[in-house]
């Protein structure tokens, strides 16, 4: 099991307020409204973390520049480099 998958095993075991309030701190952490692809849209609704969500529920549609490999997040989770098509 890689460090995400870990990540996420973790989360979900965690109480429905636990599990809040870590997504809460990812999302805090995450520059992903940093990155060429975030939009008003993305802002308007919060979407922070589409590293870990695999990618953007509605907002995100038009494919630029990747920069997930360049986010402290994940590449703490050894997301950004492997897993980087969410972008």
């Amino acid at each position: 099991m890689d460090k995400f998958e870990q990540l996420i095993h973790d989360v979900l075991d965690m109480s429905e307020s636990d599990q809040k309030k870590a997504i809460a701190s990812y999302k805090d952490s995450c520059i992903c409204q940093t990155f060429a692809t975030y939009n008003k849209c993305a802002s308007d609704v919060n979407e922070k973390l589409f590293c870990g969500n695999g990618k953007s529920v509605d907002c995100i549609t038009e494919l630029r520049e990747c920069e997930c490999p360049t986010c402290p997040l994940a590449q703490s989770l050894d997301v950004g480099v492997i897993n980087n098509t969410y972008c």
